[in-house]
């Protein structure tokens, strides 16, 4: 399989007033369908909540803008809920089953990328 390294935009899923979540397609990223791995991207505005949401499937959220951020996750198997700060760099797991939502207390964009 030859490699086709140009650069691909993601596609919108949804779009609204807090922000939007963005998505690369098979169809135009091959490798993703080769290695079964899906690829999105979360963009929170200023004060933009991603409301609590059940992972279908494990997960890795690399934070790649914003310094504000913050997670709530409930584990599989739990009751108590984790609460995270996030800043750029910074990689979060996202487990299957697991409960999450995500809210920018920040005065710019938090854009995180999820692949898994």
């Amino acid at each position: 399989m030859e490699l086709d390294l140009t650069p691909k935009t993601a596609q919108p899923l949804l779009e609204g007033d807090g922000g939007g979540y963005y998505i690369w397609l098979s169809s135009q990223v091959p490798i993703l369908a080769k290695t079964n791995v899906g690829a999105g991207q979360l963009v929170l505005q200023p004060r933009g909540f991603a409301l609590p949401h059940y992972a279908d499937s494990s997960k890795v959220g690399i934070v790649t803008e914003g310094t504000d951020g913050v997670v709530g996750m409930i584990l599989p198997n739990t009751k108590k809920e984790i609460v995270l700060k996030l800043k750029k760099g910074d990689v979060i797991p996202v487990p299957i089953g697991g409960v999450s939502w995500w809210f920018n207390d920040g005065d710019s964009n938090l854009s995180i990328i999820f692949l898994g």
